[in-house]
This record gives structure tokens, C-alpha cells and sequence, in this order.
């Protein structure tokens, strides 16, 4: 099993750098947690355009078929 990135991010900053593992844990955890946050905003921004653009498509569809909107 590998090692969780948070894990394994805090091992190397603590190599590079001065810092107890306690501080570069710390960092390494809120910067993960951060681009966390950051990917699912950036997912639901996405979804909801997909989803736009479907309700755009039907619209479409149903326009050339002769069908009311609805």
C-alpha cells in the first residue's frame, strides 16, 4: 500500500527544509485540503455547465422534431 500524498509530501518538505514534522504536516495538510476544495469547486462549476448545455441540446432536438417546449 503507498503512502497517502499528505504522508508523503510532509517527508519531503521535512528533508528540504528545517521543519519538525508537526509544522510540515500541518502545512502540507492545509494546502492538500485547499486543492481539494479547489478541484471539487472546479468539478461543480463543470457539472452545472454540462448540465446547461444538455438542457440547451434538448431544447434543440425538440425544436427540430416539432415538439412544444417542455
Amino acid at each position: 500500500m503507498e503512502e497517502h500524498p499528505v504522508i508523503r509530501f510532509t517527508n519531503e518538505l521535512m528533508v528540504l527544509t528545517d521543519l519538525d514534522q508537526t509544522t510540515a504536516g500541518a502545512f502540507v495538510r492545509r494546502v492538500y485540503q485547499e486543492g481539494t476544495h479547489e478541484g471539487e469547486q472546479r468539478l461543480m462549476a463543470d457539472l452545472h455547465q454540462r448540465d446547461r448545455r444538455i438542457t440547451e441540446l434538448e431544447r434543440e432536438l425538440a425544436g427540430l422534431r416539432g415538439e412544444g417546449p417542455g
